[in-house]
């Protein structure tokens, strides 16, 4: 997962009384929040201004307050204009829970970094349940990092990648037997934080990791390998699109797509500079606060086009991972988030139509576990 903030805020809502107004727009913070920001900074100060969406606000509601707060900090005579070397860099992030949202901005300059906090009782949003349902069914865990899982034969038959193997698993009496395994060597040392494919077609087995490409029949196990970052498509049901390693670096890169990226998903690219972005390399509205993780899906209850993605979650919890409707080139929430029990270290789309598969390291046992992601239509 690229560097995100992880939520710590939580405390704040205790420590802080929340404004006593009822049903008050995110915009309207806007006023409020520029008069303690522009407190600290002299006026006619250039200032670079960042934010960080870590919430589940409407596009609009937050397109809303960042152009709200931009001319309220005009008003209160700063200078936003872009410029090489700012006097102040000022960062924006909002966080939530279930008592309203944070507002928090952080400004450093050369000699100092100064906090402003604004707790905010928003709107409540008009009562409407989630379409959209995760389902998670646990596949495997183990101690050594698992990159991917391939489920054969309905079920029956696991096949788990690992850095510089295979193995493969049969179920019986409703335990995985280690069945065959198969050792292969890497042409170059593995990055940092190992990332890897396995796919299935054609009788055939491929491993992509970055750097090597292997090949094996999955009648006899036997990989030969070469150093190559071959292409290969990052959905099985959509081979338009392919993508290939970046040598000796676990991020991706594709033809027609500019820069480096992490994932993507329904022409969505988790960038290499920890923003996601669309193919044209603009930024997507509602992604804000995404992880580097994601997947396309598809929709069980209609036609919209949904992507499962990660996040941070809350203080010391581990990271979650939520349903998006994309639709005009913005993201909106269409499931609940679904807590998870560590660091999210792989998603993909899996080889069985409507499923994702995940793997997590479990932040109590340390073992990476991997999962079965699938949606269901919200009762």
């Amino acid at each position: 997962m690229f560097p995100m903030l992880r939520v710590g805020f939580a405390l704040w809502f205790g420590l802080i009384p929340l404004l006593r107004l009822q049903g008050q727009p995110a915009a309207e913070a806007a006023a409020p929040l520029a008069a303690r920001i522009s407190s600290l900074l002299p006026r006619r100060a250039t200032v670079s201004l960042e934010f960080q969406n870590l919430t589940a606000l409407a596009p609009a509601e937050w397109l809303n307050f960042r152009g709200a707060l931009e001319g309220e900090l005009r008003k209160a005579g700063l200078d936003l204009a872009a410029a090489t070397q700012p006097e102040s860099r000022l960062r924006v992030v909002i966080s939530e829970n279930p008592r309203g949202l944070l507002f928090v901005a952080e400004i450093s300059t050369k000699d100092a970094r100064q906090v402003a906090m604004l707790p905010w009782n928003r709107a409540a949003p008009a009562e409407t349940k989630p379409r959209i349902k995760i389902v998670k069914t646990p596949v495997w865990d183990q101690a050594e990092p698992v990159l991917d899982v391939v489920l054969l034969d309905s079920g029956s038959q696991l096949l788990v990648l690992s850095a510089g193997k295979v193995a493969g698993y049969r179920m019986a009496d409703g335990n995985w037997t280690l069945s065959v395994q198969a050792f292969f060597t890497l042409a170059r040392p593995p990055a940092r934080d190992a990332r890897g494919r396995l796919e299935f077609a054609d009788g055939a087995l491929r491993v992509y990791l970055p750097g090597t490409t292997c090949s094996s029949p999955l009648s006899s196990l036997r990989f030969t390998c070469s150093a190559a970052s071959d292409p290969w498509p990052l959905n099985p049901r959509d081979t338009a699109f392919e993508v290939r390693w970046v040598t000796d670096r676990n991020l991706l890169e594709s033809s027609g797509v500019p820069g480096a990226f992490y994932n993507a998903a329904a022409g969505l690219l988790a960038a290499s500079d920890s923003r996601i972005k669309d193919r044209a390399n603009d930024p997507v509205a509602g992604a804000d606060g995404w992880g580097s993780d994601l997947a396309g899906v598809e929709n069980p209850c209609g036609s919209s086009t949904l992507v499962i993605a990660s996040a941070a979650g809350d203080g010391q919890a581990g990271d979650q991972v939520r349903v998006f409707e994309i639709a005009n080139g913005q993201a909106a929430p269409a499931s609940e988030a679904l807590a998870l029990p560590g660091a999210v270290t792989a998603l993909w789309p899996a080889d069985a139509s409507g499923q994702v598969t995940l793997v997590v390291r479990n932040s109590k046992t340390g073992n990476y576990e991997a999962s079965r992601l699938g949606l269901a239509c919200a009762e």
